[in-house]
């Protein structure tokens, strides 16, 4: 079953909910949920979207993320993608909100931040590989447009902001 989604207005307001393929096919404005997930390393986490992705097959991405569901707040759909994608049960904190436009049409996000120093189960159906980084190494991907175009926006606020930590104990019980 096609999951059902808001779209959105251009001041982000919802306009109503439509099944996510008409979303797309449309080119409606949605709304959009991102981790950027940190070890006690500091390190952050990458992975390589698969090529079955309709948006920005084989680019790199800097955490998860992904729409959120119609009804769904967005730090829940921030929480469950990043269980999802990386096999990671953790509270995320809110950091900041951004807008993306695009050719598919775009979206206002949020991004949250969480921290793991647990093992990484990634779902193969989505992503190729992933590994914990350095900032250096997603700006010298940004800089050879490995990443994908809204993570280099969302990271370079994200850097701007310069977060002096996320949630200490953040792991469900």
């Amino acid at each position: 079953m096609d999951e059902m989604v808001e779209y959105l207005d251009k001041n982000n307001q919802v306009i109503g909910v439509v099944p996510r393929s008409t979303a797309f096919k449309n080119k409606f404005k949605l709304k959009a949920a991102f981790v950027i997930l940190t070890n006690s390393k500091k390190q952050l986490y990458i992975h390589q979207r698969s090529k079955n992705k309709k948006i920005y097959p084989l680019k790199w991405d800097v955490g998860a993320g992904g729409v959120v569901s119609a009804r769904e707040t967005f730090e829940a759909a921030a929480a469950r993608e990043l269980k999802e994608e990386l096999g990671v049960d953790s509270k995320v904190a809110y950091s900041f909100d951004f807008n993306y436009s695009a050719d598919f049409g775009g979206y206002y996000g949020q991004v949250f931040l969480a921290n793991c120093d647990k093992k990484i189960k990634l779902q193969k159906e989505e992503i190729i590989q992933g590994r914990w980084t350095t900032k250096k190494e997603i700006l010298s991907l940004a800089k050879s447009k490995e990443l994908s175009p809204d993570t280099k926006i969302f990271f370079e606020k994200y850097l701007k902001l310069k977060p002096k930590s996320v949630i200490t104990k953040n792991t469900k019980k």
